[in-house]
């Protein structure tokens, strides 16, 4: 990467990425340094993203897999070449549109230490915009040193000053490796989101929920955690008119559904065990 690029630095997570990891660092062309961290691949991934440029870099966690956990972890053990740091998953890609919002911050058109951009959700082709509830903000691009992050999976800024927004889209691929992965990252997000409503019905504390993004909805969730598939599906489907966006916004919602209810049974699992009670 060369020194006279933009004054940006990228951040790719990675676990078995061999599909994807190519298109994301292709999308950052504009940064000075790529840095993929991987949290432990068996395939391809690190050979591809090396011989495309990027720095590798490898770090498994312990388990629970917290993505919080993971970004400060690169923050402390990787020296930057840049200034500002940029966040992305291997299967998110940036737009040109946001590429040169990214460069004018960076170029020195920043106004905050830290902002939250927004995906565009694409599904077997179609963007979700009504489905996924266009803009969702996400803790993505920070001044080196400014914050840090918290809330686990569901990760944000660890700092008391409000972020920036930047409105020009990531275009986020959710589905780019077929149904499988999908339930396999969502079994896992469920785990850790029913311990969190577990101890949160224990305790009536909302730091028991692990994050401040969403905090009144995540709230309200764990409170009806038993409704929370009917009201999940109504919520996307209906209510911010995904019938609108065809079929793909119908499989999405009832995949969206079924999380729900992977959780709902996992707090009845956690629930049954505490109490010496047979699955």
């Amino acid at each position: 990467m060369s020194g006279t690029q933009p004054n940006i630095s990228a951040v790719i997570l990675t676990k078995d990425e061999e599909s994807n990891v190519a298109r994301c660092i292709g999308s950052l062309g504009f940064c000075r340094e790529i840095v993929v961290l991987d949290s432990g691949s068996s395939d391809r991934t690190a050979e591809i993203a090396q011989s495309l440029g990027a720095t590798v870099r490898t770090h498994v966690p312990p388990k629970p897999f917290r993505i919080s956990d993971q970004r400060n972890w690169i923050l402390d053990h990787h020296e930057f070449a840049s200034d500002w740091i940029l966040f992305l998953d291997a299967d998110e890609t940036v737009p040109d549109a946001l590429r040169a919002r990214l460069v004018g911050i960076a170029s020195g058109d920043a106004s905050h230490s830290h902002y939250e951009l927004t995906p565009r959700y694409l599904f077997m082709g179609r963007w979700l915009k009504r489905t996924l509830g266009y803009p969702n903000w996400h803790a993505r691009l920070m001044r080196r040193g400014a914050t840090r992050f918290a809330g686990g999976v569901w990760e944000h800024f660890d700092s008391p000053i409000p972020p920036g927004r930047i409105p020009e889209p990531y275009d986020h691929f959710a589905y780019s490796k077929g149904l499988s992965d999908w339930l396999a990252r969502h079994d896992r997000y469920s785990s850790w989101d029913a311990q969190k409503v577990v101890d949160y019905l224990k305790t009536g504390r909302a730091e028991s929920l692990g994050t401040a993004r969403k905090a009144r909805l995540r709230t309200i969730a764990a409170r009806l955690w038993p409704v929370r598939p009917l009201a999940r599906f109504v919520s996307v489907y209906v209510l911010r008119l995904g019938f609108l966006e065809g079929w793909q916004s119908l499989v999405y919602s009832l995949l969206l559904s079924f999380y729900e209810m992977m959780t709902v049974v996992k707090v009845i699992e956690i629930r049954r065990r505490e109490r010496g009670l047979p699955l």
